[in-house]
């Protein structure tokens, strides 16, 4: 499920447990925030869009988690022939909101509960990398052993050419 809101002029998908970005609110860290969707869609496909309907009816909830800035903006005037340059920045005040439900027609859609892994996914992964090492250990044995293998062949083969010239020459 998932709702579309209006933020400060901005409008945001949200899904429950997601944590979203908008300009900074007024409210302390820790606070409730409240949001009236313009959009609500159900998993069963449904969707609502009928404006009355929600303001009465719907109704997002979010978290106030943290008042941050935004990444500087480097702002920079010129004025050709003139002498006239003008340098600033800005760093946009914004607040992380984590959405906790979406309330629709009495009924509440939270996040669900993270799943936790089990004892024997974690040694089944292990068991997958102690054979992936294992193996990357005989590939690189069997090639430095081919390449020692080799290089001795050619030497052979080398002497051999020099000694079968200087046999022809003398």
């Amino acid at each position: 499920m998932y709702a579309i809101i209006r933020t400060s002029g901005h409008q945001e998908k949200v899904v429950p447990g997601e944590v979203i970005v908008v300009n900074r609110l007024k409210n302390a860290v820790g606070d409730q925030v409240t949001f009236v969707p313009l959009v609500v869609s159900k998993d069963d496909g449904s969707v609502i869009t009928d404006h009355k309907a929600l303001a009465d009816n719907a109704k997002v909830v979010g978290t106030v988690r943290e008042h941050v800035k935004g990444d500087k903006v480097d702002i920079y005037q010129y004025r050709n022939k003139t002498g006239y340059r003008k340098q600033a920045g800005h760093r946009q005040p914004l607040t992380l909101v984590e959405i906790s439900e979406i309330q629709v027609n009495g009924e509440t859609f939270t996040s669900p509960p993270p799943e936790e892994k089990t004892a024997e996914e974690p040694k089944a992964a292990e068991a997958t990398e102690a054979k992936g090492k294992a193996k990357g250990a005989k590939a690189a044995k069997s090639k430095k052993t081919a390449k020692a293998k080799a290089a001795p062949k050619k030497a052979a083969n080398k002497a051999e050419e020099k000694a079968e010239q200087l046999s022809e020459e003398g």
